[in-house]
């Protein structure tokens, strides 16, 4: 796990380049594949990187989820909203 996650990072920060910004699919199947990983840190890593390609590419992103097992717990990470945290 200690070179995934800076791995997944990394490409996070390179989505903005103009190979990414015209090969946005590449980069997901870079990362997706590392969705179901033991670690925690790793999985919302990958979440948050699918979530800032998505801002410029949704359907590329929405692509993608579709063929997640959502029934996985490792996959499905529900994100709590503000208010479920107090």
């Amino acid at each position: 796990m200690a070179r995934r996650s800076p791995t997944i990072e990394g490409l996070r920060i390179l989505t903005g380049r103009p190979y990414f910004k015209e090969h946005p699919k590449v980069a997901i199947h870079l990362i997706s594949p590392h969705k179901s990983e033991d670690s925690e840190y790793l999985r919302k890593s990958v979440g948050n990187a699918l979530r800032n390609i998505s801002k410029k590419h949704p359907a590329e992103v929405s692509e993608e989820l579709a063929t997640w097992n959502l029934e996985d717990k490792k996959t499905f990470l529900p994100i709590s909203s503000p208010r479920e945290s107090k």
